[in-house]
């Protein structure tokens, strides 16, 4: 893995953030809103680029209206991004 490329563990959380977004038709301004985080947060984790808090993925699941759960269980180590 470069450098620079996104961890797949990061990049796995960014997409089930991404999906539970689109799923529920929120734009990146409205999910930045609802969890008090700034649209530049939100995109740097969804595009795999940050490493949230735990503070942060809660808040993140409660802007979604979704359990953290959802969101983490895509990057646990038992389970490869994208399977």
């Amino acid at each position: 893995m470069p450098h620079n490329a996104p961890h797949p563990r990061l990049q796995a959380f960014g997409f089930a953030v991404r999906d539970a977004r689109e799923s529920c038709g929120m734009s990146i301004e409205a999910l930045a809103e609802a969890a008090d985080l700034s649209a530049r947060m939100v995109i740097g984790i969804e595009h795999g680029k940050r490493n949230p808090s735990l503070l942060t993925i809660l808040a993140l699941a409660q802007g979604l209206g979704v359990t953290p759960g959802r969101l983490l269980e895509s990057a646990t180590p038992w389970r490869e991004p994208g399977a």
